[in-house]
């Protein structure tokens, strides 16, 4: 069963930024943003090579960019099948593959395609536990603010197009790890942070006694670490 984490933060809050410290050599990206990785060095750190026909050679690759579910799920088993030196799959984000796929089905009639989502959605989640064991699958998204039933505005997880998912399959109880962005401006400048416990207003949490502070720095690899070394007690 693979580690599954869940990081989740407005755009332009660190969610990216925070994999800078992973090593590409044990870390496969799949990018569904469609936008440039925008870290030091990714280009040539992570690459995506093709084969003569044009289909992703796996065994040479470490990211490819799509936002298509079954492309997505094919690529999980296959990575975690075949590529054992890869430690750490990266998904950036699950919200653009919801988006793609509801612009994709815009004018379509209708209430079917909705399950369709939630399904995709779900099928996603779902496989990242049944991953190889020493896999770490980190699975970015976008959050949301809203008010709840008592009139408390919450932030959670972005959901694009309908509501069961939230309130059906509800994301975040899968992942016993769900770090949210937090952007901190000091002398001027913004400090970008992972938030670890829940503080009464979004839907954070981390395994008891894993961190001693609400607030860390933003580094995945930090944290991988950290959650190893926590497994061994």
């Amino acid at each position: 069963m693979a580690t599954p984490i869940l990081v989740m933060g407005s755009p332009g809050t660190g969610k990216t930024a925070s994999i800078r410290d992973l090593d590409p050599a044990e870390t496969f990206v799949i990018h569904a943003d469609e936008k440039p990785l925008g870290l030091p060095g990714s280009k040539t750190n992570y690459k995506t090579v093709l084969k003569n026909d044009g289909k992703l050679d796996i065994e040479k690759s470490n990211y490819f960019e799509t936002n298509n579910p079954a492309h997505i799920l094919e690529l999980l088993k296959a990575i975690s099948a075949k590529r054992t030196d890869i430690k750490t799959i990266v998904l950036d984000t699950i919200t653009s593959v919801m988006t793609n796929e509801f612009m994709t089905r815009l004018k379509e009639g209708g209430f079917g395609k909705f399950g369709d989502f939630a399904k995709d959605t779900y099928d996603i989640i779902k496989l990242v536990r049944k991953l190889r064991e020493d896999l770490t699958v980190v699975i970015m998204a976008h959050t949301e603010d809203a008010y709840d039933i008592d009139g408390e505005l919450k932030s959670s997880f972005k959901v694009i197009g309908g509501k069961l998912v939230k309130e059906k399959i509800v994301p975040e109880s899968y992942f016993h790890m769900v770090l949210f962005t937090d952007v901190v401006m000091k002398d001027g400048k913004p400090e970008y942070y992972f938030l670890t416990q829940n503080n009464g207003k979004n839907t954070c949490r981390s395994p008891l006694g894993l961190f001693t502070e609400t607030r860390i720095p933003n580094n995945l690899q930090n944290v991988i670490e950290k959650y190893k070394e926590y497994e061994k007690q």
